[in-house]
């Protein structure tokens, strides 16, 4: 009864090895049903702060990357493209406290052909004494109530 046991383990744990370095892999990038696959494309500021449309792309790959059904890739490999542009950006002094006024719009268009799917808008404000961090804090709030109903909407596409 002993032999069996362990002749028995022994095989088990024989096939769980063979099948863990034979069988073959999912793909990375294999999109499931409810998974869309989205990359971030170009992004512009029409703002005066040279860095701008950078912390727009790094907010916007930030946010994706937040969403469960949306899966960032490269542009090579995915199925739709978020592209997108900061129109405004206004900073205004209130007394002791400075109010950050951000918009955001971007489109989300397909990979290959380039068809545009959606255009979505976001805004967002932020009031508080260091401008630096209210800017990116209403950034990130514009973009995340942009891209709010891109997941569901990504998947009716289909």
């Amino acid at each position: 009864m002993l032999r069996a046991r362990t002749l028995a383990t022994w095989l088990l744990t024989a096939t769980v090895a063979f099948l863990q370095t034979c069988a073959p892999a999912l793909p990375v990038f294999a999109e499931s049903p409810r998974t869309s696959i989205v990359a971030v494309g170009e992004t512009a500021a029409q703002t005066s702060s040279p860095g701008d449309a950078d912390a727009l792309h790094d907010a916007l790959v930030r946010e994706i990357g937040r969403l469960p059904s949306l899966r960032l890739a490269e542009t090579s490999r995915a199925r739709y493209v978020v592209r997108g542009s900061i129109t405004r950006l206004d900073r205004a002094s209130t007394g002791p406290d400075v109010q950050v006024r951000c918009e955001v719009s971007l489109i989300v268009s397909e990979a290959r052909g380039g068809s545009i799917r959606m255009m979505l808008s976001g805004r967002a404000g932020a009031r508080g004494a260091d401008a630096a961090s209210l800017e990116r804090a209403a950034l990130e709030a514009a973009v995340h109530g942009a891209l709010r109903p891109l997941s569901s909407s990504l998947g009716a596409l289909r």
